[in-house]
């Protein structure tokens, strides 16, 4: 999610608590915002202010639904030409390998990768949990030499980047949720 949505998820769900809290006391008795509003809806201005509102919150509610369904597109993938046809490495495969790959190194608890396409190539970010008797920049440059090296063996493209968070310093292993 980029920053201007999550800036605009932030003003909405702010607008939306008082607005719920201002329903509540309305619903309880308290009749001055009630009263402001059918006083606003008297003058064109009010009403003009009212319906701005109104389009903002529907245009917000909108853009903030496409967003939760929107996901990655399906079928993105790294293609190679051949002689003999395309072959196409998707983008989960590759997060799949990142994902096995940094799990091999020590000190790594577990961890989470996000692969993307950009206009300059190739672009991973992890979150890694590490344990606490680990050196964290040694295990970074480790993190990024290794998958670097994996991902452009196995999938023949170099990373353009790869960014590294690190969530958490634990001594317990995350396991993957058994549906």
């Amino acid at each position: 999610m980029a920053i201007v949505d999550r800036i605009i998820l932030t003003v909405y769900t702010v607008a939306l608590l008082v607005l719920s809290a201002l329903a509540v006391l309305i619903g309880l008795g308290w009749d001055k915002p009630a009263g402001a509003i059918r006083a606003a809806l008297v003058t064109l201005n009010g009403r003009l202010t009212i319906g701005a509102l109104g389009l903002i919150f529907l245009v917000s509610s909108a853009r903030l639904l496409i967003l939760a369904f929107r996901g990655r597109q399906p079928g993105q993938s790294v293609v190679h030409e051949t002689d003999l046809g395309d072959v196409r490495i998707s983008l989960d495969a590759i997060e799949n390998l990142i994902q096995r790959v940094a799990r091999q190194i020590k000190g790594v608890r577990d961890v989470r990768p996000q692969v993307a396409l950009g206009a300059d190539g190739l672009h991973a970010a992890m979150r890694v949990w590490v344990s606490p008797d680990v050196n964290i920049p040694d295990l970074a440059r480790d993190l990024q030499e290794e998958v670097g090296r994996s991902v452009q063996g196995v999938v023949g493209v170099a990373l353009a980047g790869l960014d590294i968070r690190v969530e958490n310093i634990t001594t317990e292993t995350r396991r993957g949720r058994v549906d």
